[in-house]
């Protein structure tokens, strides 16, 4: 999973279609969300539908770790639960780490997001999320959950995804703590799906957590397909563009989501602007 971020793209056109009653209706039904940001739009989670109450923190590269303390704490203060990312790549050592943990551990964090971050090379010893797992310090800091990234198209940085995915859980399983799956956004319900069938059938029973793009526009899920890695959506979203009657699968995601099957919750990427964002998952909420 790599860094996203929440920007809105109001200059771009428009062009929206209502999702028809029959889509509606294959839906999974009381779906429950969980929504992204980045610690400098800390200010829009007032915005964020009070039905949301897990909201994820973006580390940014090359950034302090105490920008995503501070967003924890103001998120915590609001009565919402921060789970914030934890990028593997991004420690020059582990006394960075366990400062960060630290800080965490004030905004009264007990969750986290680890995966192994943007950074083509390591900026210490710490270069990938088993390495994090193993250092100890975790429990330490009052950090017994984890979640961990899921690719149903695969990893452009870990080829090996998927074994990778599996021991993380196993070792979840073992320590007997809290794990979760939590994908990279998507748009390819068919790849998902199967995605979905292939773990539980290897014997996973973890929640998974399906990634879904805010309502946004077809450049700017484009750019973000191309930053993310994401290339079965890129290659959806350049056909769905010939076809003006099928860009509501781009500019709202209620298609795809009435195609997705087997998912315990979905989790919002806000593309289009936490605002713009919001106000279509509220709308959706009450048609289903």
């Amino acid at each position: 999973m790599e860094i996203v971020t929440t920007v809105s793209d109001s200059s771009e056109s428009d062009t929206f279609m209502e999702p028809s009653d029959e889509l509606q209706k294959n839906t999974e039904q009381n779906t429950s969300w969980s929504m992204e940001i980045l610690p400098q739009n800390i200010d829009d989670v007032s915005l964020i539908p009070e039905f949301i109450n897990e909201i994820y923190i973006t580390m940014i590269p090359d950034v302090s770790c105490w920008e995503t303390i501070d967003a924890a704490q103001q998120i915590q203060a609001v009565g919402k639960k921060a789970i914030p990312h934890i990028t593997a790549r991004s420690f020059p050592g582990v006394e960075d780490l366990e400062k960060c943990l630290s800080g965490l551990q004030t905004a009264g964090i007990e969750r986290v997001l680890l995966i192994g971050g943007g950074h083509s090379e390591p900026a210490g010893k710490i270069s990938c999320v088993m390495d994090l797992l193993k250092t100890g310090l975790f429990t330490k800091y009052g950090i017994n959950a984890f979640d961990f990234a899921g690719h149903p198209e695969g990893n452009p940085d870990d080829p090996n995804s998927a074994a990778h995915l599996l021991d993380k859980l196993n070792w979840a399983e073992e320590q007997g703590v809290s794990a979760r799956i939590v994908t990279q956004w998507c748009l390819d319900s068919d790849r998902a799906n199967a995605w979905i069938s292939e773990l539980r059938e290897q014997g996973v029973h973890n929640p998974i957590h399906i990634g879904i793009p805010g309502p946004s526009t077809l450049k700017t899920l484009l750019r973000f397909a191309k930053v993310c890695g994401v290339k079965a959506s890129t290659k959806i979203l350049r056909k769905q563009s010939m076809n003006l009657s099928k860009l509501m699968f781009i500019n709202k995601p209620d298609k795809i989501i009435s195609e997705l099957r087997g998912y315990d919750q979905l989790h919002l990427y806000p593309f289009g602007g936490i605002e713009r964002s919001s106000a279509w998952l509220t709308e959706w909420q009450k048609k289903s």
